[in-house]
């Protein structure tokens, strides 16, 4: 998949994150010609430690005889069942493989730097403003570590919740682009089960109200991503 899209793959890179949680994850990283993929082994359903403990459970008889108790039992250790299938890990990696052909890594620390380029710029013009000192109580000084408190603090507060947010908007919208190019590559039906197994497995809620979650998730929620893949399969 990964040479499909002419993406550099070096090595492929399996993560013990079971010892620390359950969360599941999957992300690529390196310069150039020489990226590498990480998988967390939580993300595995053949590989997942906490699966293996799961199945020495189901292969234990039953203490009670009763047929309904045993298919009871079986039943929830399917349920406890963690990680994706091989089709499902592929299609997760489908996404994050769009997020690089898309540039969206790129286009974020290209924003990073001019972001940061422009809050020192505007702390260079604000720091020889005396009446910003004295609005403080500083009238007879200006203390450097005093204006730069004064400026990221207070200053650029409300620049930095107005441009929270648009990252947060170009960062959701990022993730239904990415969700798109894996539905191009025949991935939609197994990112839609994978994406509903690792919202599970993270034990994620999947109702948010629209407008908080527009504010905080950088993410969208499970049900509008459901959505948007299930329009694209109709297509």
């Amino acid at each position: 998949m990964a040479k499909s899209i002419d993406f550099p793959l070096t090595k492929v890179y399996v993560v013990e994150g079971s010892k620390r949680s359950s969360h599941s994850n999957a992300y690529f990283y390196g310069f150039f010609k020489n990226k590498r993929i990480v998988l967390f082994d939580t993300l595995l359903e053949e590989y997942s430690v906490l699966n293996k403990d799961i199945q020495e459970d189901s292969g234990m008889e039953p203490r009670n005889e009763e047929e309904g108790n045993s298919e009871e039992i079986k039943a929830k250790v399917k349920n406890k069942k963690q990680g994706c299938k091989n089709e499902e890990v592929l299609a997760v990696l489908g996404h994050e493989l769009g997020h690089w052909k898309l540039g969206h890594t790129v286009k974020n620390i290209i924003i990073s730097q001019m972001n940061s380029f422009l809050c020192f710029f505007l702390f260079a013009v604000l720091i020889g403003r005396k009446e910003l000192f004295a609005a403080f109580g500083f009238y007879d000084s200006q203390p450097t570590l005093i204006g730069l408190l004064i400026i990221f603090q207070f200053i650029f507060s409300p620049y930095n919740e107005v441009l929270s947010f648009c990252l947060t908007v170009l960062s959701r919208r990022f993730e239904f682009q990415a969700d798109a190019f894996a539905k191009k590559l025949g991935k939609a039906k197994d990112l839609y089960s994978a994406l509903i197994k690792l919202n599970k497995d993270n034990l994620g809620f999947p109702v948010s109200d629209w407008l908080f979650s527009m504010w905080h998730y950088s993410h969208p929620p499970l049900l509008e991503r459901l959505q948007a893949l299930k329009t694209m399969k109709q297509h």
